[in-house]
């Protein structure tokens, strides 16, 4: 399920550019190409999904295992004290 109009499902599909940090059978996590911080990572459901109500129930816990696994990674790769994770429901989405 895409979206041909969403930058977000390009890049899923790879035919947009993105810096991919990682990607499984359920998400792909890619660096911000106007990052607020160092390390400012998006973690989207390979389908499209509008928002975070929008997601099905069952992907809801994969999508966090990740962004969870990244925000450590995150913070042991830059040396960071923490982290901050934020769930953006079509507020600056672009």
């Amino acid at each position: 399920m895409t979206e041909p109009g969403c930058a977000f499902c390009r890049i899923v599909a790879g035919t947009a550019p993105a810096h991919e940090v990682l990607r499984d059978d359920r998400v792909v996590a890619f660096l911000d190409r106007r990052p607020l911080f160092p390390g400012h990572t998006l973690v989207v459901p390979l389908e499209h999904h509008e928002t975070l109500i929008d997601l099905p129930e069952d992907r809801v816990g994969p999508l966090f295992a990740q962004a969870r696994r990244l925000a450590a990674v995150m913070e042991d790769a830059l040396g960071a004290a923490g982290s901050f994770v934020a769930v953006n429901n079509r507020v600056s989405q672009s």
